[in-house]
C-alpha cells in the first residue's frame, strides 16, 4: 500500500501530455472544416459506447494501397517526476493554465454574445457568424468593441494577442459594421500574404452571405463621385473582393465594399482612389500583421500609405493588430489611436525541449534556458535536468540522427491517437523527405476505411490537376502525411491543406514560412532545429509557429516540441529568451523609402510645396522614431534627387510638379530606382523593338527585382538560346545578353560576378532573360511540370513567375499609357491575355472559362469544342474523356483509383459547363445591349 501511495504521489508531479490525456478523453470533438478560428466556449458531453476513451479504429491492414510500413518509430517512455513544476512556468503565456478557471460562459457575462444590443450588429450577420463557428466571444474581445468610440467609428485601435486568440474577429466586427451603417462608404484589409488575402477573402465572402446594408436609395446617386455611374442599381448587399498580385480579376474601386489586399495593391489603391477624387468615400482600413511595418523590403509602403491617410485628415478609422508587436503604444501614439494589449490564449499551451532524446519541461523561457545551460554545461558539479520522457534509440538506419529520431516517434505519437500535428521544417526539401520518412513509419490499421477513402478521393484530385502534381505526395498521402512548401503549386497546396484542416490528414510537413502565411493550427507542434534555411528563425517567426499549437473547439490543449542538437541548443535558448524588437521605421534613405514616399505625394496632389511636404513628414512614423534633423536632412537629399532624375521638377513659384515620368512610375507601383530603370529598358526597346518575334515583349514582362526568379542553370540557358530563331537571338542582343559569354560561363562552370552596380545590373538582364524563356514556355502551352523539369526550377516557382508577372505586366502597361507610348501599351495588353490564359492567341476566350487553360484547352480546341458556347451547350459527361487526355501519360490507374479520378473530372467537367454557360450568357446580353 505505501509503495502504491508514494507512486501515486510521484505520478501526480508528471506533467501529462495531451497522448496521456487522450486515454481520460470523455467527451466529443466537433468537425470544424473550413472554420477560421472559431470563439465559442465548446459544450463538453459525455461519450457514448466506448467509455474507456480509447479510440476505436477499424483494421486495414489487408487494404491493398497501403503497404507494411518500412521503418518502426520509436518508443516514447514515462519517466516519473519527483519534483514540483516551478510556479513561473504557470505564468507563461503559453504555459499550460489547468488552475485558471474556464472562459466564462453566456449566462455568466451576456457581453460575451454579439447578439447584445450594445453591439448593434444585424442579426443576419450574428446568425453567419454563429453557423460559422462563432456562438461567443472572449472577454477581452468584449472588452477591446465597447472601448469608448470604437464601435461608432470615432477611435483608431492598435491591439495585440497571441496567436489563436481571436485577433481577427474584432477587426471583422468593426470593419463591417462600418460598411453595413454606412452603405457609400468603403474598407480596406491590408495583409502581407496572397495566401491570407485569399483566405480572409473567402472567410468575409461566407461571413457576409445575406447581410444587407443599411441602403438610402434617395440618396444612392447624390454625389459627385457616383454621377457617372448613375446607370447601375445601387447594391444592397456587402462586395469583398481580394487585389493581389496574379489576379485575374479586373475589379475596380467603384465595384467593391471591402478590398481585401497585399501591401503594395492597397497603396496602389488608395493612390487611384485619390487621384480620382474618391478617397472621401475610404471609411475604415484594417492592417493585420501590423508588425511588418518594420519588414525590410515591404515595410515602408504600408507606412507611406498611412502616412497619407493621416495628412489626408479624411475620417478614416484605423485598426492594427499582430500578434508579435511589443511597442503598440509608438504605434498608437503615431497613429492618435487606442491601445490595446491582451495574452490570453483559449488553449493552454505545453511546451518541450527535445535533446538526445530526452524531453524536458521548459514552461517559459527562462526555464528553458536553464535547460540548455545545463545540458551544455561542462562542469561536472552543475546539476543536471531530469527528463519527463526519453525516446527510444532507434535500429533504422534513416533514423540514426537523434532530432530525427524524435522528431518522427513524436508525429506518429500524435497522429496514431487521431490529433493532427504541424512539423517545421528548415528547408524545402528537407520537408519533403522528412514527410516520406514519417509516412514509411506510419502504422497500417490506425485509420478507418472511411479515412481511408477520403485520402483516395484526395489524391484523385490531385491527379486530376492539368499540370500534374509533386510524385512524392502519392507516397505520403494515403499515410495521412503531406508536406507543404513553395515549390508546390497553389492549387496542390490548397487541396492539402484543406484535407489537413479537415482531418483526412494528421501530419502536415512543412516550411515555417507556413506559420506566417496561412492559419492552420494543430494539436501538437514540433520544430524541427529551429531554422529557416541556414540561419535561425527571428523570435517573432519563432512565436507564430509555437502559437499555431492547439485548436479552439477540436483540442483542450496544445504542445510545442523544439528539437535541437547540441550546436543549436543555447543560440535557440538565447532566440527563446530574447525580446521582441521594437518596431520602427523603413522610410530612410538607406532602406530608399523616402524617395518613393515623397514621390507619390507629389504625383498625387497631396503636396506641392516644401511646407507641405514637410506637413507629410511629420506625420510619418519615421519622424515620430528618428533624430529630426537626420529626417531633413534625408528628405532635402531625397528631393535632390527627384529633381536630378526628373522625376519632379520646381516651377518658378518654387512648388513641386510630377514629370510625365514620375507619374508613370507612381501609376505602375515602381520604386523611383526600378521605375528609372524600367524607362530606359523601354526607351531602348522603342528604338530597336523586335516585332517578328515574342522574345523581347515576354523579356518587359519579367519583374525587375530577380530575387525570386533563383539561380540560372547557365547550360539550359545555352540550350534554349541555341533554339531560338533569328529574331529571338536578335531580341537577346538588344537587350544585352551575349552569346559568347553564356558559352563561356558553361565551359568555365562559373557563373556571373555581381559585387559593381554595373556587374548587379548585368545578372539582373541574365536572370530576366532566364525566366523571360518560361514564361514564352507557358505562353506556348508547354505544361508547367515540363517547364520545371527543363529549367530544373519547382513548379511552384514556375506559377509564383507567372503570378508575379500577371502583376508586373500590368504595371507596365499603366507606364506606357502614362508615358503616351500606344502602341506599346497595345501589344503589352495582348500578350498579358495570353499570360494569364497560359496559351496561344486562339484560345484566349475559350480560357476565360474556369479550369480551361494552357494545355486543357488545347485539348478541348483539338476534340471539338472550339468555343464557349461549345462549352456551354456540351454535357458533363462528354467532356470527361476529353480531359482525360490532358492527364500525365505517367498515371497508371485501374480499379477504384480510376474510378475516383473519373468522378473527379466529372465534377471538374460540371464547373466548367457552368462556367461557360455563364460567359456566354453575359456575352449574348452585351450583344443585345449593342444592338439597342
Amino acid at each position: 500500500m505505501a509503495d502504491a501511495s508514494h507512486q501515486q504521489t510521484i505520478n501526480n508531479y508528471v506533467p501529462e501530455t495531451s497522448i496521456d490525456l487522450l486515454r481520460k478523453h470523455t467527451f466529443h470533438t466537433t468537425s470544424l472544416a473550413g472554420i477560421k478560428r472559431p470563439h465559442w466556449q465548446g459544450s463538453v458531453t459525455a461519450a457514448h459506447g466506448n467509455q474507456s476513451g480509447d479510440v476505436q479504429l477499424v483494421n486495414v491492414n489487408d487494404h491493398p494501397s497501403l503497404p507494411a510500413p518500412r521503418l518502426q518509430a520509436s518508443s516514447i517512455i514515462t519517466v516519473p517526476l519527483p519534483q514540483e513544476p516551478s510556479k513561473a512556468a504557470q505564468q507563461s503565456e503559453y504555459s499550460q493554465r489547468r488552475h485558471l478557471a474556464s472562459t466564462p460562459g453566456l449566462s455568466q457575462n451576456p457581453l460575451l454574445s454579439l447578439r447584445h444590443s450594445r453591439y448593434g450588429l444585424p442579426e443576419q450577420l450574428v446568425s453567419n457568424l454563429e453557423s460559422m463557428g462563432v456562438r461567443s466571444i472572449y472577454p477581452w474581445q468584449s472588452s477591446c468593441l465597447l472601448g469608448k468610440g470604437l464601435l461608432s467609428g470615432e477611435t483608431s485601435l492598435i491591439y495585440t494577442a497571441p496567436t489563436g486568440g481571436g485577433k481577427s474577429l474584432v477587426a471583422d466586427v468593426v470593419l463591417l459594421k462600418r460598411i453595413i451603417e454606412d452603405p457609400s462608404k468603403k474598407a480596406i484589409l491590408v495583409l502581407p500574404y496572397v495566401a491570407l488575402v485569399q483566405e480572409r477573402m473567402k472567410w468575409l465572402r461566407k461571413l457576409t452571405e445575406g447581410v444587407t446594408k443599411n441602403l438610402d436609395t434617395s440618396n444612392a446617386h447624390g454625389t459627385a463621385a457616383n454621377s457617372k455611374m448613375i446607370w447601375k442599381k445601387p447594391h444592397n448587399h456587402v462586395r469583398v473582393a481580394g487585389f493581389f498580385g496574379g489576379s485575374t480579376a479586373r475589379t475596380t474601386w467603384v465595384d467593391i465594399d471591402i478590398a481585401v489586399c497585399t501591401i503594395e495593391k492597397a497603396n496602389a489603391l488608395v493612390n487611384a482612389a485619390i487621384e480620382e477624387g474618391r478617397i472621401d468615400e475610404l471609411r475604415v482600413v484594417v492592417l493585420d500583421e501590423l508588425h511588418m511595418i518594420d519588414e525590410e523590403n515591404r515595410g515602408y509602403i504600408m507606412e507611406l500609405m498611412i502616412t497619407k491617410l493621416l495628412v489626408l485628415r479624411q475620417n478614416i478609422q484605423l485598426v492594427g493588430m499582430s500578434a508579435t508587436l511589443s511597442n503598440p503604444k509608438l504605434l498608437a501614439d503615431w497613429l492618435g489611436a487606442k491601445f490595446y494589449v491582451s495574452r490570453y490564449r483559449p488553449i493552454p499551451i505545453e511546451e518541450y525541449l527535445v535533446y538526445e532524446n530526452s524531453i524536458y519541461v521548459t514552461a517559459n523561457a527562462k526555464d528553458f534556458f536553464r535547460t540548455a545551460s545545463q545540458l551544455t554545461s561542462a562542469n561536472a558539479t552543475e546539476p543536471s535536468p531530469t527528463p519527463c520522457r526519453t525516446i527510444c534509440a532507434s535500429l533504422h538506419r534513416d533514423l540514426a540522427n537523434p532530432v530525427l529520431n524524435a522528431v518522427v516517434a513524436l508525429a506518429l505519437e500524435t497522429a496514431i491517437s487521431g490529433y493532427g500535428v504541424l512539423v517545421f521544417c528548415s528547408s524545402r526539401q528537407g520537408s519533403q523527405n522528412l514527410a516520406v520518412l514519417i509516412a514509411e513509419a506510419m502504422p497500417t490499421g490506425t485509420s478507418s476505411l472511411d479515412v481511408l477513402d477520403r485520402r483516395m478521393d484526395l489524391l484523385a484530385a490531385l491527379q486530376a490537376l492539368p499540370g500534374g502534381f509533386e510524385p512524392a505526395l502519392s507516397q505520403t498521402l494515403l499515410q495521412g502525411v503531406a508536406f507543404h512548401h513553395a515549390g508546390l503549386t497553389s492549387e496542390e497546396r490548397e487541396i492539402v491543406t484543406d484535407a489537413y484542416d479537415q482531418g483526412a490528414l494528421k501530419v502536415m510537413v512543412a516550411t515555417c514560412s507556413l506559420a506566417a502565411g496561412i492559419n492552420l493550427p494543430a494539436r501538437r507542434v514540433i520544430i524541427n532545429g529551429g531554422r529557416m534555411g541556414r540561419e535561425l528563425v527571428g523570435p517573432a517567426m519563432l512565436r507564430q509557429m509555437r502559437g499555431r499549437a492547439g485548436r479552439k473547439g477540436k483540442d483542450e490543449v496544445g504542445e510545442s516540441y523544439l528539437c535541437c542538437q547540441k550546436t543549436d541548443l543555447e543560440a535557440v535558448a538565447q532566440l527563446l529568451e530574447a525580446e521582441l524588437p521594437g518596431v520602427q521605421s523603413c522610410m530612410s534613405s538607406e532602406k530608399r523609402g523616402i524617395k518613393r514616399a515623397l514621390l507619390e505625394i507629389i504625383v498625387t496632389r497631396l503636396a506641392n510645396s516644401r511646407h507641405t511636404v514637410e506637413d507629410y513628414v511629420r506625420k510619418s512614423l519615421l519622424f515620430q522614431t528618428a533624430d529630426r534633423t537626420r529626417v531633413w536632412s534625408m528628405v532635402d537629399a531625397a528631393i535632390e534627387d527627384l529633381c536630378r532624375t526628373s522625376l519632379i521638377q520646381t516651377t518658378s513659384f518654387d512648388s513641386f510638379e510630377p514629370t510625365t515620368l514620375g507619374q508613370a512610375i507612381v501609376a505602375s507601383s515602381l520604386t523611383p530606382e526600378d521605375g528609372i530603370f524600367v524607362h530606359n529598358e523601354m526607351r531602348r526597346a522603342l528604338e530597336s523593338f523586335v516585332m517578328d518575334g515574342e522574345m523581347h515583349i515576354f523579356y518587359l514582362f519579367t519583374p525587375v527585382q530577380t530575387t525570386t526568379i533563383g539561380d540560372i542553370s547557365w547550360p539550359v540557358f545555352r540550350d534554349q538560346m541555341g533554339a531560338l530563331d533569328e529574331s529571338g537571338l536578335r531580341a537577346l542582343r538588344c537587350i544585352g545578353v551575349s552569346p559568347s559569354l553564356v558559352n563561356s560561363l558553361v565551359n568555365s562552370g562559373t557563373t556571373l560576378k555581381e559585387n559593381t552596380p554595373d556587374e548587379i545590373c548585368r545578372a539582373r538582364t541574365y536572370r530576366r532573360a532566364f525566366a523571360a524563356f518560361q514564361l514564352r514556355d507557358l505562353c506556348n502551352e508547354i505544361p508547367i511540370h515540363k517547364i520545371s523539369s527543363r529549367y530544373s526550377v519547382p513548379r511552384g516557382f514556375v506559377q509564383t513567375l507567372a503570378q508575379t508577372c500577371h502583376g508586373f505586366a500590368a504595371g507596365m502597361i499603366k507606364f506606357c499609357q502614362r508615358m503616351g507610348w500606344g502602341m506599346l501599351a497595345a501589344v503589352l495588353e495582348h500578350m498579358v491575355d495570353r499570360l494569364r490564359a497560359g496559351a496561344r492567341a486562339d484560345l484566349l476566350e475559350m480560357a476565360q472559362v474556369t479550369h480551361v487553360k494552357s494545355r486543357m484547352a488545347r485539348i478541348l480546341w483539338e476534340n471539338g469544342f472550339k468555343s464557349v458556347r461549345a462549352l456551354a451547350e456540351a454535357e458533363a459527361k462528354d467532356l470527361v474523356p476529353v480531359m482525360m487526355l490532358a492527364q500525365s501519360r505517367k498515371l497508371r490507374m485501374q480499379g477504384e483509383a480510376r474510378d475516383k479520378l473519373m468522378l473527379a473530372l466529372k465534377q471538374k467537367a460540371e464547373v466548367i459547363v457552368g462556367s461557360a454557360n455563364r460567359l456566354w450568357g453575359r456575352q449574348q446580353l452585351v450583344e443585345i445591349e449593342d444592338e439597342c
